[in-house]
């Protein structure tokens, strides 16, 4: 039967093979170093316990093989006895030794794959600060619009309660659309909020077309200002993904806004950006950027634009890191929505659409939970 090193039945097991070897050891008389199987129980307090516990360990082994000697043989003269235990001694010595060192080095890779992760956290938040600020014309917009129609619902109110009858009808419509209003302003500023906090990921159960519409809402006038037209096409019923939804914003925000930003750099009359989510069950055959697998069933989302597509170059490295084509770009961007998409157990791709234009995609694994696919 197989015991996992994080079962709590291994100090168990540990300290009874102690006990056995020491018994075997002290109490027959085979010619044989028995006490060279301390080593297993070496090996084993590395999986339970701290580097105190294993110098512990270590140290109460070298004890028992000593006292079983010492009850083996006593003080009389046996060369052979003697070779057999300052072998078995040496072998329990060198095991502590580099069990101490094998841990040792696996604490310093765990600490050092958090530093990653925490790195790879700051910068992309970084990013999504920066995002923030060359979105900061639309934000101003998306909250100013619903401010200023509180302000002239009211007005209305007012004037409605200033006649010489108040229509009371009147002014509690002007009151629910100044209420409408609010709210809408208030979702806004959550949203920018959210954007801008930096906060560990919460994995949760996700629609992914509510995250799409409330990112594309954000860049409705960022998409203006570069002259694109945007059009939705979002499957309904589509089940449920286990995501962050900051981070899943930032990567559809970051490639809405590629999109927009490359067709009016390259001057293309015709700016048409396209976004769906469709369900791909069977994986499509498609393997994340790093090669590995991925699982079907899962979410797609696809960002398609009219522009002039990627230079085959280009197409090679989009997804590398300080890999560029704009002037101002710190080639950031898409090496941290790969990175975000593979945390999620997904992948993203990029291709040149037929017969002009360029596509970006990503999929995300349908939550264990949602089981019921639509047909």
């Amino acid at each position: 039967m197989f015991i996992s090193t994080r079962s709590p039945l291994v100090p168990v097991v540990a300290l009874g093979l102690a006990a056995a070897i020491f018994a075997v050891d002290a109490l027959t008389p085979l010619d044989v170093a028995i006490a060279v199987l301390y080593v297993a129980v070496v090996l084993l307090s590395v999986a339970v316990w701290p580097r105190r516990g294993v110098i512990a360990v270590t140290g109460l082994c070298i004890a028992l093989t000593l006292i079983a000697y010492g009850m083996s043989h006593g003080f009389a003269q046996n060369d052979a006895a003697l070779a057999r235990c300052l072998v078995s001694l040496a072998a329990i010595a060198i095991t502590g030794f580099l069990a101490l060192k094998g841990q040792a080095a696996a604490l310093a890779l765990l600490e050092r794959e958090e530093a990653l992760n925490q790195a790879r956290g700051q910068l992309a938040h970084a990013s999504r600060v920066s995002t923030l600020g060359e979105l900061a014309a639309s934000i101003a917009h998306e909250v100013n619009q619903p401010l200023a129609a509180i302000e002239t619902h009211g007005e209305a109110c007012l004037r409605w309660m200033n006649r010489p009858e108040p229509d009371l009808g009147e002014v509690r419509t002007a009151v629910q659309a100044m209420q409408r209003d609010a709210r809408r302003a208030s979702e806004v500023i959550r949203r920018i909020r959210g954007m801008a906090s930096q906060s560990a990921p919460a994995f949760i159960a996700l629609d992914v077309n509510e995250v799409v519409a409330e990112s594309c809402d954000l860049l409705r006038r960022e998409l203006q200002r570069h002259g694109a037209g945007l059009k939705l096409d979002l499957q309904s019923d589509l089940p449920a993904v286990k995501a962050d939804k900051i981070q899943l914003q930032q990567v559809i925000i970051n490639l809405v806004m590629n999109a927009a930003q490359a067709m009016a750099g390259a001057g293309a009359r015709e700016r048409r950006i396209e976004v769906r989510s469709f369900v791909d069950r069977d994986g499509g055959g498609e393997n994340g950027q790093n090669g590995q697998h991925v699982d079907a069933p899962a979410v797609v989302v696809e960002i398609a634009d009219s522009g002039p597509g990627f230079a085959p170059d280009d197409l090679k490295r989009l997804f590398d890191a300080f890999f560029t084509t704009k002037q101002d770009g710190m080639g950031m961007g898409l090496p941290i929505c790969r990175s975000i998409i593979e945390s999620h157990g997904g992948a993203i791709r990029a291709w040149n659409r037929a017969p002009h234009g360029a596509a970006m995609a990503f999929r995300i694994p349908v939550a264990a939970s949602a089981v019921e696919l639509p047909a």
